[in-house]
């Protein structure tokens, strides 16, 4: 399983080139039905220009910072099969921050 906060590298749905893969951040859990296989994740752009994007402010990060600043899309969402879409690890981002994330992910699936 793909813990909560990994940030991966998985195919990028929004680009015709399959080679070109994005960073994706993980906000399942373990009550996910298939946890040692899939992982729900959300994009992650260097693009702010999203008006409810959520940047990944430094202090948020533990490990595999980018450059340049990132910024959560939480309503972009992928299953992610972790042996067969996930290419790659970044980082990982602090347990505060990820729960953060999947909390405003679960708000646009509410009414």
């Amino acid at each position: 399983m793909t813990e909560r906060g990994t940030v991966v590298w998985a195919p990028d749905p929004f680009n015709a080139d399959s080679e070109n893969p994005r960073p994706w951040l993980v906000v399942s859990g373990h009550s996910l039905p298939y946890p040692d296989e899939e992982s729900i994740a959300v994009a992650l752009t260097t693009q702010s220009h999203h008006t409810e994007s959520v940047r990944v402010p430094s202090d948020a990060w533990l490990r595999g910072e980018p450059r340049d600043r990132s910024h959560v899309l939480p309503w972009s969402l992928a299953t992610l099969k972790d042996d067969l879409h996930v290419v790659g690890v970044q980082g990982e981002v602090t347990d505060g921050f990820a729960n953060r994330i999947a909390d405003a992910t679960t708000s646009y699936l509410t009414a």
